[in-house]
C-alpha cells in the first residue's frame, strides 16, 4: 500500500507505481547543465533554473513571491508569451523574456506550466520533443489533471499538479499540490522548497480536492477583493476620503484572518465576540443575514468548484 500524504504537511515520502502497460514514447535525454536533484549542499537553489510557458498574471505573482522571497533570483527565471506586449510585466521584474517555447524548455531544469487550460494542449504538442526525464514540471493550470499532462508530455517526466493564488505575489498565499505517477519525495520536496515561502503549502491526500481548493483559495481573492471595495464604497458613502475607506477595510479584514488563523476559535464564535446586544454590529450582521450572505458566498465557492469540475453551469435560481 503506497503511503497517503497529510494536508497541510509540506514534504511527504510520496510514490506512485507506474502503469503497467505504458504508452510513451522513448525520451532522448541530454545532459543538463543545470542538473535539478544535485545541487549543492550549502547552496541548494543556486543551480535552479525555472522557465514559465506564459508570463500573465499567475506567472508574475508566482516569480515575484519566488524573488521577493528569496527562494531565486531574476536571473534563474524565464518566461516566454506570444507577444512581446505580453512580456512586458516580467522584464519589468528584471526576467529573461522570449517568444520561444522551445528555448525555455530546453534551457531550464523545472517547467512551470502557467496558460489557460484551453491553450495548454497547443503549448505541449509544440515542445513536448524538447522534454527531460531530469526536469520538473509544475503545473498551475486549472482544470487539468497531472495524467492528461503526462499523456501529452509522453515521456516519463515527474509532473507537480498545483494550485496557488494570487496572494503568493506577497508572500501570503496558498498553494495546494499533488504529485503525479512519476515524482518522487526529492520532487516533492524542491517544490515544497519553491513555494513555502509564498503562503501555506499543502501536498492534498487526493488530486480531486485541487478543484475543491481552486473554488475555495483560488477564486476567493476576488471575492474578497470584491468585499472590501463594497466597505470601502459604503465607507465613502458616509463620508470618508476613498483611500482611507479602502485602507481600513483591508486592514480589517486581514487582521480578521490572522485571528482565524492564531486563535484556534471558531469564526462564529469571534463575530460573536464582537456582537454586543443591540449594538452596531449585529445590526451589520442581521442585514447581512437578511440579505442572504452566508447562503451567496458558499454558492460563490461552489459555483467555482463546480466549474473547475466541468459541471454545467445552472442559473435558473
Amino acid at each position: 500500500m503506497q503511503p497517503v500524504p497529510t494536508a497541510l504537511s509540506p514534504i511527504h515520502p510520496l510514490t506512485h507505481p507506474r502503469s503497467p502497460t505504458p504508452s510513451f514514447r522513448v525520451a532522448q535525454y541530454h545532459p543538463h547543465p543545470y542538473p535539478l536533484l544535485t545541487q549543492s549542499p550549502s547552496r541548494p537553489m543556486e543551480n535552479l533554473r525555472i522557465g514559465f510557458l506564459g508570463a500573465g498574471n499567475m506567472t508574475q505573482a508566482i516569480a515575484g513571491g519566488m524573488i521577493a522571497a528569496g527562494v531565486v533570483k531574476p536571473a534563474q527565471i524565464s518566461a516566454s508569451a506570444r507577444t512581446e506586449g505580453g512580456l512586458d510585466g516580467v522584464r519589468k521584474m528584471g526576467i529573461s523574456g522570449s517568444n520561444d517555447n522551445l528555448e525555455v524548455v530546453r534551457d531550464n531544469n523545472v517547467i512551470v506550466l502557467s496558460v489557460k487550460p484551453h491553450i495548454l494542449p497547443g503549448v505541449l504538442e509544440e515542445v513536448k520533443e524538447c522534454f527531460r526525464v531530469d526536469q520538473l514540471v509544475i503545473s498551475v493550470v486549472n482544470m487539468t489533471t497531472n495524467k492528461q499532462i503526462e499523456d501529452m508530455i509522453g515521456i516519463d517526466v515527474a509532473v507537480m499538479r498545483t494550485l496557488p493564488n494570487t496572494p503568493v505575489r506577497v508572500r501570503a498565499g496558498v498553494i495546494v499540490a499533488y504529485p503525479g505517477t512519476h515524482c518522487t519525495p526529492s520532487h516533492t520536496e524542491l517544490c515544497s522548497k519553491l513555494f513555502q515561502p509564498l503562503g501555506l503549502f499543502s501536498v492534498l491526500p487526493s488530486e480531486d480536492l485541487i478543484n475543491i481548493a481552486s473554488g475555495l483559495a483560488g477564486s476567493s481573492p476576488a471575492f474578497l477583493f470584491m468585499m472590501v471595495d463594497a466597505m470601502a464604497d459604503a465607507g465613502v458613502r458616509m463620508g470618508l476620503p476613498r483611500k482611507v475607506a479602502e485602507s481600513l477595510a483591508a486592514k480589517a479584514m486581514e487582521g480578521s484572518a490572522k485571528m482565524v488563523i492564531e486563535s484556534g476559535e471558531h469564526p462564529i464564535q469571534l463575530a460573536n465576540n464582537v456582537c454586543s446586544p443591540g449594538g452596531t454590529t449585529i445590526e451589520g450582521v442581521y442585514r447581512l443575514n437578511r440579505a442572504g450572505f452566508k447562503g451567496t458566498v458558499m454558492d460563490a465557492v461552489i459555483g467555482s468548484v463546480e466549474k473547475s469540475q466541468g459541471k454545467p453551469m445552472n442559473y435558473n435560481y
